[in-house]
C-alpha cells in the first residue's frame, strides 16, 4: 500500500451465536478512519460428516447438518454487515458455500483485490483459522493484519519494524507505509544472533527511507536474540515499549506452499502479542 486503505477485507468464522470478533471490531476502526469500504467474509465451520451410521437415515443427518452450518454462515454475514452498517461504513457481505472449491479459495481471491486483509489470529488448536490465515498471507500477494484476543487501537501511535533487511521485510515496510506515516513513534528492530545479516541491507538505510516518506525519526534498535530465539526477544521489545503495532515480512523454508514456515513467523503466529503486520 502506498496510498491510504480504500479496500479493506475482514476474513470471520462463522458461529453460532454472533460477536464481533476483535478483527472485526479492528477493521470497523480502520475503516471508518480511512474512509475505505469493507468487505466482510465469512468461512463456514467445517463439516461433520457422521460415519458410524449407514442409509437413508445418515443421507438425511447430513443433509440436515449442511443445512445448519449453511445457515449459520450466512446468518453470521447478515449480522456482520449490519454491525458494519451501524457504524457508518460502507460494507460488502460475503460468505463462501461452495463444495466445489477449498474453504479459503474465495477469500484469497478477495484478499487480491483489497489492499489489506485483516483476520483473527488463531487459538492453539484451531487449525481452520491456521490454514486461513497461511493461504491468505502465502498466496494473496497483499499484506495480512493478525489481530490478537485483546486488539490494540486501530491507529497505531508505537510500531516496531521487525528488520531483517529482506525482500520480504521490504515489501512489508512498503504495505504498511500509510500507517507508519500516522504513528508518533517507530522502531526499526534488528535481532542479531539468530540468523546471517551480512548480506542484507542495514537498518540506517531503511531508516532513511522512511524519513524520506515522511515517516518522522525512526530509531534503530539492534538487539541480541534471547539463547538464539528471535521471536522471544521481539516479543519482549513489544512489551517493554508499549508497542502497538508489528511490521515484519514473513518467511517459508521453501518455495512450496505445504512447506514449514520459518521460525520467528510460525512463533510469532502462534502467540500473537499485538497486531502483525505481514507481508510475503
Amino acid at each position: 500500500m502506498t496510498s491510504r486503505p480504500k479496500c479493506v477485507l475482514v476474513g470471520l468464522a462463522a458461529r453460532e451465536a454472533f460477536a464481533a470478533s476483535p478483527a472485526l471490531t479492528y477493521a470497523i476502526a480502520l475503516a471508518r478512519h480511512h474512509g475505505a469500504c469493507l468487505t466482510v467474509c465469512v468461512l463456514p465451520p467445517a463439516f461433520y460428516v457422521p460415519v458410524t451410521r449407514t442409509g437413508g437415515s445418515a443421507s438425511a443427518m447430513l443433509r440436515d447438518e449442511i443445512e445448519r452450518l449453511e445457515e449459520t454462515t450466512r446468518q453470521t454475514a447478515r449480522s456482520a454487515a449490519e454491525l458494519v452498517g451501524k457504524a457508518g461504513v460502507s460494507c460488502v457481505a460475503e460468505h463462501t458455500l461452495s463444495p466445489l472449491e477449498p474453504r479459503t479459495d474465495r477469500l484469497v481471491r478477495l484478499a487480491r483485490v483489497n489492499d489489506v486483509a485483516i483476520l483473527d489470529a488463531a487459538d492453539a488448536g484451531d487449525d481452520l483459522q491456521k490454514t486461513a490465515i497461511e493461504d491468505v498471507l502465502f498466496d494473496s500477494g497483499r499484506p495480512v493484519l493478525i489481530v490478537p484476543p485483546v486488539g490494540e487501537s486501530a491507529i497505531p501511535r508505537r510500531m516496531a519494524i521487525a528488520w531483517d533487511g529482506s525482500a520480504r521485510s521490504a515489501r512489508a515496510v512498503a504495505d504498511a507505509l500509510p500507517i507508519l506515516q500516522d504513528a508518533e513513534a517507530v522502531f526499526v528492530v534488528t535481532v542479531t544472533d539468530e540468523k546471517d545479516l551480512s548480506r542484507m541491507a542495514p537498518g540506517a538505510d531503511i531508516a532513511t527511507h522512511l524519513l524520506q516518506h515522511g515517516v518522522g525519526e525512526p530509531r534503530l534498535e539492534t538487539l541480541a536474540a534471547i539463547d538464539g530465539d528471535a521471536a522471544a526477544r521481539l516479543r519482549k521489545f513489544v512489551k517493554d515499549e508499549s508497542i502497538e503495532m508489528l511490521v515484519m515480512g514473513a518467511f517459508v523454508h521453501s518455495r512450496f506452499r505445504q512447506a514449514i514456515l520459518g521460525g520467528v513467523t510460525r512463533s510469532l503466529l502462534d502467540d500473537v502479542p499485538v497486531p502483525l503486520f505481514m507481508a510475503h
